[in-house]
């Protein structure tokens, strides 16, 4: 995502952490704060990426109740926004353009996948006669999986409009697994970041 703006480097030891000269400075230490949410994003990471869904469970009485199963790859992703946000001044001085970076690829992919909203069909004049075309609100979003999208029915009469809840499944979940793979180039950079600055530098005194 950044070439050649910062050296390659690890990931910070428990042991350093320790001994950070930063953590030593005063209760707020922004160098455990750090480590916390690295820690948060690998864990993430290390599970199977995959979307959320509603399951139902059977209750003491009986009864079927929703489960919602939170999709990993949106908690991932999150995970990785709020250790950018946490490093936001160091980003700013040694990488000002890692963060424009990461929302235009973030906006590329929006627009790639993104549904724009129906509100019904209208015909219009052309040198073949009548044509019908699909009329656009403003609204242009992600949909949620079960969001039912306008579309054309299977009938006979091809402008029958009918609501499909899976119509743009595939393009969501396109959406949200590019979406990992833009905060994993993300996550390396910070990483590397930190570690250029010596961000986790142990003691050299008593």
């Amino acid at each position: 995502m950044v070439e050649n703006e910062i050296r390659q480097g690890g990931q910070p030891s428990e042991e350093l952490l320790e001994e950070s000269e930063y953590s030593s400075k005063s209760e707020f230490s922004k160098a455990t704060l750090t480590q916390v949410q690295i820690t948060k994003c690998l864990d993430l990471r290390s599970k199977e990426m995959k979307p959320g869904f509603t399951t139902f469970v059977i209750d003491k009485n009986g009864e079927a109740k929703p489960q919602q199963i939170n999709d990993s790859r949106k908690e991932y992703i999150s995970s990785v926004d709020a250790l950018l946000n946490l490093l936001s001044p160091e980003t700013d001085i040694n990488l000002p353009r890692l963060v424009e970076q990461y929302q235009g690829f973030k906006k590329i992919s929006f627009n790639k996948y993104s549904y724009k909203e129906r509100t019904g069909r209208k015909y219009v004049k052309t040198p073949n006669g009548e044509k019908a075309i699909w009329v656009y609100s403003d609204n242009i979003f992600i949909p949620h999986k079960g969001t039912p999208i306008m579309c054309l029915g299977k009938k006979e009469n091809t402008n029958h409009i009918s609501y499909n809840t899976h119509e743009w499944d595939m393009k969501i979940d396109a959406y949200w697994d590019e979406l990992v793979f833009i905060a994993d180039e993300l996550f390396a950079e910070l990483n590397k970041l930190i570690h250029t600055l010596d961000y986790f530098k142990g003691k050299t005194g008593l």
